[in-house]
């Protein structure tokens, strides 16, 4: 459904974003990485190379080096992510295993943000689905808030792997973030992703007609206000239409039985479209709050449900 859409999509790029958390503050970890021991050597003999010179004029740099070598070697999360950023950065093919490896450990063992942000990089161009499964943690942030720019890179490796619904929610997830953790909210990334959020809002209804299981998974992510909320008249109206349709999906996998047992079942099939489609022409009427987009996704369905209603008049059955 949305292929036609990718190539418009990516000029964007993917977004960095800052590695630490709210007011440039380290993140927070909780959990010791288990390393092995190997790696640790690796990791604590680059370290040392770090120390560049030996001149008393550079006093600071060499006292910084001191400490960062004692945060090593009491197994500090920070240090190990130091020291595997300095490994990556020499661009050299054993050193930038070795960094993967360690950002690994840190992501896996730790749940380190900033780890799992350069795991996301690194596997971008070479595996998508390993990438966001690292973007996806990393979005997750720390106890306090979430990783803004690994929602917008989650969000565009999901419409890569034609995710369309879930690409619209980590989209929306970033645009919003200063609605609710202003403290872990950029401008720069908020205007980027609400122009994201935009652009995919707007090409899913120029160059695409979605299926009615897409629409239906996308609708409740389609409007960057959170349209319709829970606990409201009109996620009401939609949540029981979405269980007719289901009960009518269900139904569609029985088996016949005898020629009374299809008659009530064609029966049944007319009660629940026409439930689903009472109840989506009410919240199409009734909320003036809804996204063009979510109109767009409306359309579709109740064309869909209107499809399948004649159908089952005319022949007794249909299917979604």
């Amino acid at each position: 459904m949305i292929g036609v859409i990718i190539a418009l999509w990516f000029y964007i790029g993917f977004v960095f974003g800052r590695l630490s958390c709210a007011a440039g503050q380290p993140v927070p970890v909780t959990n010791s990485p288990i390393i092995e021991p190997e790696l640790f050597a690796k990791a604590v003999d680059h370290a040392k190379t770090l120390a560049v010179t030996t001149d008393p004029q550079y006093k600071q740099h060499q006292k910084q080096h001191q400490q960062l070598l004692e945060q090593l070697r009491s197994g500090s999360v920070e240090a190990l992510y130091t020291v595997a950023q300095s490994l990556n950065q020499r661009n050299v093919g054993e050193d930038r295993i070795t960094s993967v490896q360690l950002w690994h450990a840190l992501a896996d063992g730790a749940d380190h943000v900033a780890s799992a942000v350069a795991l996301g990089f690194s596997y971008a161009e070479v595996d998508k689905e390993l990438a966001l499964k690292y973007f996806v943690q990393a979005s997750n942030g720390d106890d306090e808030g979430p990783h803004q720019a690994s929602l917008y890179n989650a969000g565009r490796l999901l419409l890569e792997l034609n995710d369309a619904a879930s690409s619209l929610a980590y989209i929306r997830a970033c645009a919003t973030v200063e609605k609710n953790y202003p403290a872990y909210e950029t401008p720069a990334q908020t205007k980027t992703c609400k122009e994201a959020y935009e652009l995919l809002s707007n090409q899913i209804m120029m160059k695409t007609t979605p299926g009615i299981e897409d629409a239906i998974e996308m609708f409740l992510y389609a409007s960057i206000d959170d349209v319709p909320q829970e606990n409201t008249k009109e996620f009401t109206k939609w949540s029981k239409a979405m269980e007719f349709l289901q009960t009518y999906a269900s139904l569609m996998q029985e088996e016949d039985g005898t020629a009374d047992d299809a008659s009530k079942k064609a029966k049944a099939f007319m009660t629940y479209l026409l439930s689903a489609q009472e109840q989506l022409l009410s919240l199409q009427k009734s909320s003036k709050s809804l996204s063009e987009l979510q109109n767009y996704l409306l359309e579709i369905i109740l064309g869909r449900i209107q499809v399948l209603v004649t159908a089952s008049t005319a022949t007794g059955e249909s299917e979604l």
